[in-house]
């Protein structure tokens, strides 16, 4: 059986990706997938909450030429089995407006491949409006809560919030407790409420690709 691909979409915004959210989407992934990231622009994404492991794995895999970001707009949804997004505060400014996401995320949806977002990478799917209606508006998501977003130093700089955001579009949206570890599956979208929740929603993410791939779709 064929390896599959998965494809990584990070921001390039200011705002930056959450280095140990990243992190964990791809080892996990890369165990299992050939991956390929991908940023708006194709530009390098800006990384935050560093810490000693996180920021030793981003030089080394930045050495072996293993972080080179596509543009979006190279990107061919069809050569996909699945998409992640890690926690990334910067999804707030460009991935929520990105046509060239739309464009991927709705192939995915209407071919019932498997997407995981987490946290702040949840308003990437902000971007997905088909005939003026959001594509994921009857399907139950997770994201950063007003709490846990109200928290971080970078909130003041948020253009939008999940929550807010998703049910001013009709959508269904939930939390846990704060900064516990929350994942909601519903139609083959995988969606974790913070950075604590990325192992277990990519590891969702994964079974739902080898089943579907099990069953030869």
């Amino acid at each position: 059986m064929s390896k599959q691909r998965c494809l990584i979409v990070l921001s390039s915004s200011r705002l930056g990706v959450s280095a140990p959210s990243f992190l964990q989407c791809y080892k996990l992934t890369q165990s299992a997938f050939n991956i390929q990231i991908a940023t708006p622009q194709g530009e390098m994404p800006i990384f935050i909450d560093k810490d000693e492991q996180s920021s030793r794995w981003l030089t080394d895999i930045t050495a072996k030429g293993q972080l080179n970001p596509s543009p979006l707009s190279q990107i061919d949804g069809t050569n996909y089995s699945c998409i992640v997004i890690p926690h990334c505060p910067g999804a707030t400014e460009d991935l929520a407006q990105s046509s060239e996401l739309c464009r991927i995320l709705l192939h995915h949806l209407n071919e019932k491949k498997p997407i995981c977002a987490v946290g702040l990478g949840v308003c990437a799917f902000l971007a997905a409006e088909e005939d003026s209606k959001w594509a994921f508006q009857n399907i139950a998501l997770t994201g950063s809560s007003l709490g846990e977003a109200a928290s971080s130093s970078h909130f003041a700089s948020l253009p939008l919030l999940p929550g807010d955001s998703i049910l001013d579009r009709g959508g269904i949206f939930s939390v846990g407790s704060p900064n516990s570890i929350h994942i909601v599956v519903n139609s083959g979208v995988v969606t974790g409420q913070n950075p604590q929740s990325t192992l277990s929603a990519v590891q969702n993410m994964i079974l739902l690709a080898n089943q579907r791939q099990t069953k030869g779709k």
